[in-house]
C-alpha cells in the first residue's frame, strides 16, 4: 500500500520550511524500518517525507510523484529493487537513489550502483544515518556504509584482473541461445518449442545459467551476461 505524507509536504513553501532541501520517498516492505525512517525524515527540518511504498509495483507508481530522493530496499516481495533502481534512473536521471538493504555482499552492492544507485546503506544502522546520507548525496557525495566499501574495491580489482573474454563464465551454445531468447521476453514454453525440447529441460538450462553466473533471476542473468560480453542485445 502506498502511503503519503500530509498534502502540505507535497508542495513545500518557504513560508513553513525555509531550509527545505529535498522531498523524500521510500520503497520498503519492512513495517518497522519503514516507520523508523519515515519518522526520522519527518522530524528533519531540511527534509520532507512525501510517500512510502511496500512493493516494486507501488514504487513504480511513485515515480510520477514529485520528490528528489528515493530510498529503496533491494529485496521486495514482488521483484528485485535493482530493476526498480534501473527504471527510476532511466525515467528520472536527476533523481538521487540510496539503497537501504540487509544485503552487503559485493554482487548486491555493485549491481545496485551499476543500475543507478548513488549511495548504499546497510540495514541495522541508526535511522538518522539515512537523513545524513540524503544530505551527502544531494551535496554530490556518495554515502556508503564502511562495511560495504571494501566489497566495491574488491569487485573492481576482480573485474580488472579478469577483463579478458576467456575469464567470462563459460555458458554452452545452447545456454547462450536460451538466455538470449529469455532476454527478448520469450516464455519457457516458447523457448522449448523453438528448440524442440520440454519446458522442464529449459528450466534445467536456466538453473545451470543461474549457477554459472551466480544470480537468482532472469533480469540479473541478462545483466551479468551482457556485462561479461556473453550475449548482445540489439535495440
Amino acid at each position: 500500500m502506498i502511503s503519503t505524507a500530509p498534502a502540505a509536504k507535497l508542495a513545500p513553501s518557504p513560508l513553513w520550511s525555509p531550509v527545505l532541501i529535498a522531498r523524500v520517498a521510500l520503497v520498503e516492505d519492512d513495517p518497522i524500518l519503514r516507520e523508523a525512517v519515515t519518522r526520522t525524515i519527518s522530524l528533519a527540518e531540511d527534509l520532507a517525507f512525501v510517500a512510502a511504498a511496500e512493493t516494486a509495483a507501488e514504487g513504480r507508481a511513485l515515480l510520477d510523484t514529485p520528490f528528489e530522493v528515493l530510498l529503496i530496499d533491494l529485496a521486495l516481495p514482488d521483484g528485485s529493487g535493482v530493476d526498480l533502481i534501473r527504471e527510476a534512473a532511466a525515467k528520472r536521471p536527476a533523481l538521487r537513489i540510496i539503497v537501504v538493504s540487509i544485503f552487503g555482499d559485493a554482487q548486491s552492492v555493485v549491481r545496485a550502483i551499476e543500475a543507478g544507485a548513488h549511495g548504499y546503506l546497510l540495514k541495522g544502522a541508526d535511522p538518522s544515518e539515512a537523513a545524513e546520507a540524503i544530505r551527502t548525496v544531494l551535496a554530490g557525495g556518495a554515502p556508503i556504509s564502511p562495511a560495504v566499501a571494501g566489497h566495491i574495491l574488491a569487485r573492481i580489482r576482480s573485474r580488472a584482473n579478469s577483463a579478458s573474454p576467456a575469464a567470462a563464465p563459460l555458458l554452452s551454445d545452447k545456454e547462450i541461445a536460451i538466455l538470449t531468447e529469455l532476454a527478448k521476453g520469450f516464455r519457457y514454453k516458447e523457448v522449448a518449442r523453438l528448440h524442440g525440447i520440454s519446458p522442464n529441460t529449459v528450466g534445467d538450462h536456466v538453473k545451470s545459467i543461474y549457477r554459472k553466473l551466480a544470480v537468482n533471476s532472469r533480469s540479473e542473468a541478462v545483466f551479468e551476461a551482457v556485462q561479461a560480453g556473453i550475449i548482445q542485445l540489439k535495440d
